[in-house]
């Protein structure tokens, strides 16, 4: 839809036309004016999960654990690529004093008993999530930045439909009364 037909639709067209046309010109300036609002709320959100990786970054560290038993075995999908899927798997690594510490741990499927695994350990060694890494970060504040747009550019085409849709009725409406005055003015 051009601008040129837009423009001809308001200052031509029936007082129904000018109307739908002021609501549709309306919803796409909304949406343009949600784009920097969208856009500071993935902007929220990666500095929140920003905030997050530095703390979960600061008390967590990795070790290397050995896999004490076979992991289930890998699956293969219908394309033939292996599944990425993981399983819990009974692991050991050593402790920073000597000792050693066991724990089921996640493990790729198909993985061997002596097979090295990255466990990740919060600062008392309990076994915990690798931390937030900045590319998280990045994937959700563009996923809440982009996920807040489409919602608000859905609800602006919903309402724009319902008022197409009104609109369409009163038109009707019209056209049905015309159409009954031209019966009786014919009659007369």
């Amino acid at each position: 839809m051009s601008l040129v037909y837009l423009w001809r639709r308001i200052h031509l067209g029936r007082g129904w036309d000018r109307v739908e046309a002021a609501i549709l010109i309306a919803c796409v300036l909304i949406a343009l004016l949600g784009v920097p609002l969208a856009a500071a709320a993935g902007s929220e959100a990666y500095a929140t999960m920003m905030a997050r990786s530095a703390l979960e970054t600061a008390s967590r560290h990795s070790t290397t654990a050995f896999l004490l038993e076979d992991a289930p075995p890998a699956r293969v999908g219908v394309d033939g690529t292996p599944s990425v899927e993981t399983a819990p798997v009974a692991a050991r690594w050593a402790l920073p004093d000597g000792r050693f510490q066991e724990a089921r741990v996640a493990s790729d499927l198909g993985a061997s008993a002596g097979d090295p695994v990255i466990v990740w350990l919060d600062d008392s060694g309990a076994v915990v999530e690798p931390p937030v890494t900045p590319l998280d970060a990045a994937s959700t504040g563009i996923g809440v930045g982009v996920g807040v747009w489409l919602g608000a550019v859905t609800l602006l085409a919903a309402g724009y439909l319902l008022a197409r849709h009104l609109l369409n009725r009163a038109r009707w409406a019209a056209w049905d009364r015309e159409w009954e005055r031209f019966g009786q003015d014919s009659r007369s």
